[in-house]
């Protein structure tokens, strides 16, 4: 079998090509927006997040700011490592391991051969930011309850 009688249904006259380009730009173009538009999002639901996170800390007693904040320094997760992962090895999951999500990266490496994993990974470099601050928001609340928060007097 040629190369004409398998792509024979194309139209690959110098016309048909520039159609054929201009469409594949044309789906291009509307993932970059759809993406921009995802990664912009996040940012936002980051900032938010980050925020709460600040306020968990503004409400920490002083006595006890050094031991949450030197723990909280340790646990946390930084958005940095979290894209370098993603982008080395995304299809295996390992941004899915640093931020606990183990359960799910073993489906990934699991199922790398597919090439599902990839585009989970592609948004997941999206979703990142909100991604990391939500895993970081969960850190602050758990140790603000456990070493931070007001006794209550039940008396």
């Amino acid at each position: 079998m040629d190369f004409a009688q398998l792509y024979g249904q194309f139209d690959l006259t110098p016309e048909g090509s520039i159609i054929l380009m201009a469409v594949s730009l044309g789906i291009f173009l509307i993932f970059l927006v759809i993406f921009g538009i995802r990664i912009s999002q996040s940012i936002k639901d980051s900032a938010l997040n980050n925020g709460k996170i600040n306020q968990y800390l503004a409400a920490v007693p002083a006595d006890r700011i050094g031991t949450v904040s030197a723990i909280y320094e340790n646990t946390r997760k930084h958005l940095s490592g979290a894209i370098i992962l993603c982008i080395i090895g995304g299809v295996f999951g390992f941004q899915r391991i640093y931020l606990g999500k183990r359960k799910s990266a073993m489906a990934m490496l699991i199922f790398f051969w597919t090439g599902v994993p990839a585009v989970i990974s592609l948004f997941d470099i999206v979703n990142m930011p909100r991604i990391v601050s939500e895993f970081n928001l969960g850190v602050i609340e758990s140790l603000y309850n456990q070493l931070a928060a007001p006794e209550i007097d039940n008396h």
